[in-house]
């Protein structure tokens, strides 16, 4: 069996998990000012192009928050990962 430091690990999931909140924090943040300047457009584009531009539009927003709650599943198994590990590292008096 490998020998393994599992304090080097720990930081380094912890070290993503931070990563991680910052990037959905940046995503939620610019997918709000562009919400926010569709919905300023949207009131005034008018015509086949605004049709089928709000197909597109539905379409990426449907994605976009898919992608979100995948995202919010991989952190929720990391903070689960982080709590195990760091239980381990506690009881290994590390």
């Amino acid at each position: 069996m490998s020998n393994v430091d599992t304090r080097k690990l720990l930081q380094g999931l912890e070290d993503y998990r931070s990563t991680l909140d910052r990037h959905l924090q940046e995503l939620n943040t610019e997918f709000n000012v562009m919400q926010q300047r569709w919905h300023a457009l949207n009131s005034v584009y008018t015509g086949d192009a605004a049709d089928e531009f709000r197909r597109y539009w539905s379409v990426t927003t449907s994605r976009f928050e898919e992608y979100l709650q995948r995202t919010h599943r991989i952190a929720a198994m990391l903070d689960e990962r982080i709590e195990s590990l760091r239980e381990f590292n506690r009881r290994e008096g590390l």
